[in-house]
């Protein structure tokens, strides 16, 4: 049975569950789930996107009555959510990275308006993500992310996914990782203002007419910001490596979603 473009139920519904599944990870994969890039302008791209990957994407065996298409709806976002969250977790991991530097030198207190979540974050923590972000574009990591999409489609079929539960496992592993990504970026500079903190304590010892809390701050704040500049160049060559395994973790993670 044709509609009225010529397209059969069977094509509407392989094309309607594809839309989901992409305009799902659009919606929280980074740089893409930005408030900088417009709902109407995802949801275009999904379903352009879609209209693209028809064409590669295996057609449904046949029509779905309505539970299985609600059920074939609900496995496309969850996939979608799983995956997308995957992808997340290096930038949470680098931007939680300078908020700990933050804490360190002593801009905790000052926040700003993460305009990627819409929350409060510190200042050194946006700044970081701003890095990231750069590196992940300039780099054409991005494509990875596309390039993950239209591979899903062969690793995990349409209609339904199978939660394995090797999935529940690996996906925490991945966030025990992206905390590998913190030390890997703060690092340098916490063990900087950590020797700096010892020194103050020394002077406070040797010179206790010293106010250590005056002179130690602009001390801090000077050494935390030497280092920094010192080390982005670190976020520049540490950045493509992690945004390769991104891909990696997203095909580990739809390989334990493929239904049996």
């Amino acid at each position: 049975m044709n509609d009225l473009f010529g397209i059969t139920v069977v094509q509407f519904e392989t094309w309607l569950l594809v839309f989901i599944r992409v305009s799902t990870m659009l919606q929280i994969f980074p740089i893409f789930s930005s408030p900088q890039v417009p709902i109407l302008l995802r949801l275009g791209f999904g379903m352009v996107l879609s209209f693209v990957l028809m064409h590669v994407v295996p057609m449904l065996p046949g029509t779905l009555n309505v539970y299985e298409l609600l059920l074939s709806v609900v496995s496309q976002v969850a996939l979608g959510a799983i995956v997308g969250f995957v992808a997340q977790l290096v930038f949470s991991g680098i931007q939680f990275a300078g908020e700990l530097l933050d804490l360190q030198i002593g801009f905790a207190i000052a926040n700003v308006i993460n305009p990627q979540t819409q929350q409060s974050i510190t200042i050194v923590g946006e700044f970081m993500l701003a890095i990231a972000t750069l590196v992940f574009l300039g780099t054409d990591s991005h494509f990875f992310f596309i390039q993950g999409i239209a591979g899903s489609f062969n690793l995990v079929p349409l209609p339904y996914i199978s939660l394995d539960p090797s999935v529940g496992g690996n996906v925490v592993l991945f966030f025990t990782e992206s905390f590998l990504i913190v030390f890997k970026i703060a690092a340098p500079i916490a063990v900087a203002l950590m020797i700096t903190n010892i020194g103050l304590a020394f002077m406070a010892k040797v010179a206790p007419q010293m106010n250590v809390f005056v002179v130690g701050l602009p001390i801090q704040v000077g050494i935390g910001l030497i280092m920094l500049a010192v080390s982005i160049p670190l976020v520049g060559t540490v950045g493509p490596e992690l945004f390769q395994a991104i891909s990696t973790q997203m095909d580990t993670v739809m390989r334990g979603l493929r239904a049996q």
